[in-house]
């Protein structure tokens, strides 16, 4: 019975170890004496919308060092030579098996890599790989859309298995967003060494594989008008978020300043590290998505269709504007010292009055105010694909309740909010958003940079395809009106700085008051009147007046736009604009001769 039973402990005890958890001791045997050489892919390309190559890979050394072979002096000697601290290169070969490579440093540069291989004898268990380095064609132009990579940390780590210590993954912008389509995978070929780490043979693993690429990225960015925007925005702080009202795809999507991407494709300098976030006009900071501000006078149109949809007022409601308007105790003022005088609401569009926008605010409520800035989109992300994008603030009136108590809900906080100011607060995509929404008069596709991917071996296409939305609460004949006043603006109003020669469109100036500075300058718009291809959103930091400043950046993005198509012709306006300029040069000569006595 003695006997049986030990048969049978020795039988369950081989169960166990053989069959249950063989493949664990499979894998304790092969870290023990195999060394598993990772092969790593080559990282997708990434093109504009026309296959203008924006990102590419190239060659670069890493080295790696193996833990059964290293010692404290080729620590110490790597830790003098390369600047590194031991303690982290100690830690590092800690996270790898004894036979098990880890890399240390990445992205040598050739004089470093040749005084190590010249002293190779003297520094055990040093190797090193040829890998790709991300390489950047537009420095800076794309920076905020492409974002960054960098080395991967303990938290990433974590977070999945598919990782590695030493991995380069994204960190910002797509390149985090899609890091999984870009990356690839990595191949692994098992070679068996002995007790000190030699190689004895290579083992044919059925678990070996060969690295397969990242696939490619084409983005809708249009390179060329990116780079272009980028030109408008010199010495400026700002955004510009441009995007085809037929389908969503973001043609431009620009933040200035912004910093050189090529800076992080290898170790970052710790000086330059510093300099850039402490910089204070925080290039690192993405103004298209995370920055929010106040609309200011482009949030009249939301006003303007929450109050017609409810039959608040018509078209033809009319308000006197001396200059100012008395809520309470507090008198506002209109940016038109001396007033308006009487205006119907497409006056009040074209010639953005305070006056009449400060009524028609008291008119709605704050209710019906936040529901529709809310239906238009605003207080929610749009979903492109970046991370850490802001909803913005739609203020409501259970807002003000708990930030001010009930007692200290005022008519001006309303007032204020019908005009774009006050709590209220968008990013520059919402606003390319919202004009896209105008465009088609109520349907609207979320705003994304993926056009397509493409295998790199296989060369299959996997198009990205966005469904539209549609706004069914609002009646089409409101759209219509707020679209002809956005049109009576840049033909004869305030955003008359935008208008070009040959194409009829549509926008809205707004200058947003800022306590820490000059207003904000913005514009929004959509082209052509009839039939929309493109929206904007535009906000220059502290630029002043939206009519000065960005009206005419939006003018000339358009005719670069239109140019590319065909459908506008640079010469031929300059021609028109001179001889409208030499004909009034004439009429104010004849004027001056019917003045001057006989």
């Amino acid at each position: 019975m003695f006997i049986f039973t030990v048969i049978l402990i020795l039988l369950v005890r081989f169960l166990s170890i053989q069959i249950i958890s063989g493949d664990l001791y499979e894998l304790k045997s092969i870290e023990n004496s195999v060394k598993i050489e990772t092969k790593f892919p080559v990282r997708g390309n990434i093109y504009d919308r026309n296959g203008l190559l924006i990102a590419d890979n190239r060659p670069a050394f890493s080295l790696y060092l193996v833990r059964s072979r290293t010692n404290s002096y080729t620590i110490s000697r790597l830790g003098s030579i390369l600047d590194l601290d031991l303690d982290d290169i100690e830690k590092k070969l800690r996270q790898g098996g004894p036979f098990q490579p880890v890399k240390i440093a990445r992205h040598i540069d050739q004089v470093t890599l040749t005084t190590l291989q010249e002293n190779i004898l003297e520094l055990p268990g040093l190797e090193w790989k040829v890998e790709p380095k991300r390489h950047y064609i537009y420095d800076k132009a794309f920076a905020h859309v492409l974002g960054t990579l960098g080395e991967i940390d303990e938290n990433e780590l974590d977070k999945t298995s598919e990782y590695e210590p030493g991995d380069i993954v994204g960190k910002k912008g797509i390149e985090k967003r899609l890091d999984r389509e870009l990356r690839g995978r990595k191949g692994y070929e098992f070679i068996k060494v002995d007790a000190v780490g030699r190689v004895v043979e290579k083992v044919n693993q059925s678990k070996s594989s060969l690295p397969y690429p990242g696939n490619d990225l084409y983005l809708t960015i249009d390179a060329g008008l990116q780079v272009y925007a980028d030109s408008l925005f010199m010495g400026r702080r700002g955004a510009l978020v441009a995007t085809d009202v037929r389908n969503g795809e973001i043609l431009t999507m620009l933040s200035n300043p912004s910093y050189d991407l090529n800076i992080f494709t290898g170790p970052v300098d710790s000086k330059v590290w510093s300099e850039l976030i402490s910089d204070t006009l925080h290039p690192l900071y993405d103004r298209t998505s995370q920055s929010t501000y106040p609309p200011g006078s482009t949030f009249k149109i939301v006003a303007a269709i929450a109050a017609l949809n409810e039959a608040i007022i018509t078209p033809s409601w009319r308000v006197n504007c001396p200059g100012y308007y008395q809520i309470g105790r507090r008198t506002v003022r209109c940016w038109k010292a001396d007033g308006h005088g009487t205006l119907d609401l497409l006056g009040a569009i074209k010639n953005s009055c305070n006056v009449y926008f400060y009524k028609l605010g008291l008119e709605i409520g704050i209710d019906i105010w936040s529901k529709y800035s809310n239906l238009l989109g605003f207080g929610s992300k749009t979903g492109v694909e970046l991370s850490n994008e802001k909803a913005g603030l739609v203020p409501s009136e259970e807002y003000y309740k708990r930030v001010y108590g009930e007692k200290n809900i005022t008519p001006g906080l309303i007032a204020n909010l019908a005009i774009g100011q006050g709590e209220l607060l968008v990013t520059p995509i919402q606003m390319g958003q919202f004009a896209m929404i105008l465009a088609n008069a109520g349907t609207y596709y979320r705003p994304h940079l993926i056009h397509k991917f493409q295998d790199k071996v296989s060369k299959t296409e996997n198009t990205t395809q966005t469904a539209s939305i549609k706004i069914d609460k609002i009646r089409p004949e409101v759209f219509d009106i707020v679209k002809k006043g956005m049109g009576d603006v840049v033909a004869e109003g305030t955003g008359g700085r935008a208008r070009i020669i040959g194409i009829k469109f549509a926008g809205k100036t707004g200058t947003a008051q800022n306590p820490h500075g000059d207003s904000h300058s913005w514009f929004i718009c959509f082209a052509p009147y009839d039939n929309p291809e493109i929206a904007l959103g535009i906000i220059v930091e502290n630029g002043g007046s939206g009519s000065a400043v960005a009206a005419p950046i939006a003018g000339n993005y358009l005719r670069r736009y239109f140019h590319q198509k065909g459908m506008f012709d640079y010469e031929k306006e300059r021609k028109i604009l001179y001889e409208i300029w030499k004909k009034k040069k004439q009429e104010e000569e004849d004027k001056l001769q019917i003045q001057l006595p006989l």
